[in-house]
């Protein structure tokens, strides 16, 4: 029987943000000094939008006022804008006062581009200090912007079901065997042409978006270390690999979702190699420097040295033509790698320069930050990858380690707390993470639990490669003998694709989602939650859906009150007709199951 916390593996989805003494430094951080972190009502300004500007100052220094500086035409002309104290609150935490400020920006027609700084006086001097890097001069100041254009997702993102991809690890192609699987940090051998080979393969579970990691041009397998942002990775294919690619997933009604790292390149990137080997070189100011030779990385990784993305700098526009380049060949999205590096402003661009060639791009952010973040980047990137659900998903199911009543509380909050066209596409695991299978001890009873769960909430689900053998892994990540992410990224053995276990109840799930396309925007409600027995039921709001879940290690009956929902109910994975007998729907539920059920 499963129970909380039970030889749990500690899970690192957060790394240590979650836990309290971590959160609460990071948190006493964030409130010092003046802090703006694009805060804004509403979220995702729409054309004609007032939009209130937010800013909190704590009790370090006085301040004497604050302004907004904006401008609507690239700088060229400025106007000034006093805000005013709100809200005066006391925080515990960072055992401070913290004052809420706020101005209102006059309302501006479509297509209008405003970029804005804000800045304090202090101290009774004539000195501005700017939010939120606390620069003292303008030309180093955090700058943030609102582009009133179009911010909603396509309809299709709401409808998507993605397969993700590992491409080095997926497929070699036919007739070609893996290079070598004895290192695990080395390269296999995948391909393009694998990828194209195993389309049908991805369209028969129900999937209808692929997402491959990197396919640029890198030194490593993962890729996420660009060297060229404009030639495909020559150990992966060719461009007309990847033409044929697009081509041959559009026919199949198959999306492509390409992963663009924006915040960081490789060390082997020929501009970054000119830099560091000259200081006057004509690249220089396209990397971040500490003191030359010294410069800034991905969390110290000196293999990723980080791009210069201001305002105005060379390497912002070499990487909004590749991300435009790439949809002119029919991308029809991204998923943006470490969205929190750049700042804000970049990625306001970046939409906007994608939106310009494809309207109907979809395009979502890793941020594995608190939801208050994420939500505030619902104006540049179409949405967030879903890591607070995927938290909730493993501790409720994969490890025991969150009663049910967590799980429900956190349920009725989350999908509620974002702003409407925010997409959340949601996971159980990735790339970066142990395999849910793996922390589910190998159960796939539990697995098939979380998939289920996973396809009836709202947000678009993704799945990783090989979760329908299912892959396992032979440590784990941060255990001790275990070498990093890549534990998680074994590859597929074909020979075995016959007997994969899961691969016609994936089928299944993306058939019922797909029927209830209300799925992607009811939220579900408590009807019956006992953590003892271990036993929840939700209905959807407006529909008479129902999702039961024993969580238990032994068969459970449950008993579902009528509540004035009478009649027929089928079981719409086995097709199993369920009826109300004395007010009372009574069902038999397997350990570590769950059924969906539709009402007449």
């Amino acid at each position: 029987m499963m129970t909380d916390g039970e030889n749990s593996p500690r899970d690192y989805i957060f790394g240590e943000l979650d836990q309290p003494k971590n959160a609460a430094h990071w948190l006493k951080e964030r409130l010092s000094g003046i802090r703006h972190f694009s805060r804004k009502t509403p979220a995702a300004p729409k054309p004609d939008d007032a939009v209130v500007l937010k800013v909190t100052t704590d009790a370090g220094q006085p301040v004497e006022e604050i302004f907004v500086w904006f401008t609507t035409d690239d700088w060229q002309t400025t106007q000034k804008m006093p805000f005013t104290r709100s809200h005066l609150a006391w925080n515990s935490i960072a055992w401070t006062y913290v004052q809420e400020w706020q101005v209102t920006l006059p309302p501006h027609s479509e297509g209008v581009m405003l970029r804005y700084r804000i800045g304090a006086r202090t101290d009774n001097s004539e000195l501005i200090t700017f939010s939120d890097n606390q620069a003292i001069s303008p030309d180093e100041a955090t700058q943030y912007s609102i582009w009133y254009g179009r911010n909603c997702n396509p309809a299709w993102a709401k409808e998507a079901i993605v397969y993700q991809v590992f491409v080095d690890r997926f497929n070699s192609g036919k007739g070609k065997d893996w290079i070598q699987t004895s290192d695990i940090c080395k390269h296999y051998g995948g391909t393009l042409a694998g990828v194209i080979e195993k389309l049908p393969y991805i369209k028969a579970m129900g999937f209808n978006a692929i997402w491959p990691t990197p396919i640029f041009d890198s030194p490593t397998h993962h890729g996420y270390d660009t060297k060229d942002y404009f030639r495909i990775n020559p150990r992966f294919g060719t461009l007309e690999d990847f033409q044929l690619l697009i081509s041959e997933a559009h026919r199949l009604r198959i999306r492509v979702i390409l992963d663009f790292v924006a915040n960081h390149c490789s060390n082997q990137h020929p501009y970054f190699m000119d830099a560091l080997k000259n200081q006057y070189s004509q690249y220089h100011d396209w990397f971040v420097w500490k003191k030359w030779p010294e410069y800034d990385s991905f969390f110290n990784v000196g293999s990723m040295p980080k791009v210069n993305l201001a305002y105005g700098s060379p390497a912002r526009k070499h990487l909004l033509s590749a991300a435009q380049y790439w949809l002119d060949m029919g991308v029809d999205g991204y998923r943006l790698d470490y969205a929190y590096g750049p700042e804000h402003d970049f990625w306001v661009d970046f939409r906007k320069a994608c939106v310009s060639v494809n309207p109907e791009i979809w395009t979502f952010g890793e941020l594995v930050l608190p939801a208050d973040i994420q939500a505030s980047y619902s104006d540049s990137l179409g949405g967030s990858l879903d890591f607070l659900l995927c938290q909730a998903l493993r501790s409720t199911i994969g490890t025991g380690t969150w009663k049910l009543s967590k799980f429900a509380g956190f349920l009725d909050s989350h999908f509620r707390y974002f702003p409407e066209d925010h997409s959340l596409p949601s996971f159980i695991d990735n790339h970066d993470m142990d395999r849910f299978f793996t922390i589910a001890n190998e159960d796939i009873q539990r697995l098939k639990l979380a998939l289920l769960i996973l396809y009836v909430l709202p947000g678009p689900p993704i799945i990783y490669y090989g979760s329908e053998v299912p892959l396992s892994q032979n440590h784990l990540l941060h255990e001790g003998g275990g070498l990093g992410f890549d534990e998680a990224r074994l590859e597929m053995d074909w020979q075995g694709e016959d007997s994969f276990e899961i691969t016609g109840y994936l089928k299944k799930l993306a058939d019922i989602r797909s029927q209830k396309a209300f799925y992607s925007k009811d939220i579900w409600h408590v009807v019956v939650l006992d953590d003892e027995e271990q036993i929840l039921v939700m209905a959807t709001e407006g529909t008479k859906e129902l999702l039961v879940i024993n969580r238990s290690g032994i068969q459970r009956s449950i008993s579902i009150p009528a509540n004035n929902q009478e009649g027929e109910y089928l079981d719409l994975v086995t097709d199993d007709v369920h009826r109300y007998s004395e007010r009372q729907l009574t069902l038999s539920i397997p350990p570590s199951s769950g059924v969906i059920l539709s009402g007449n």
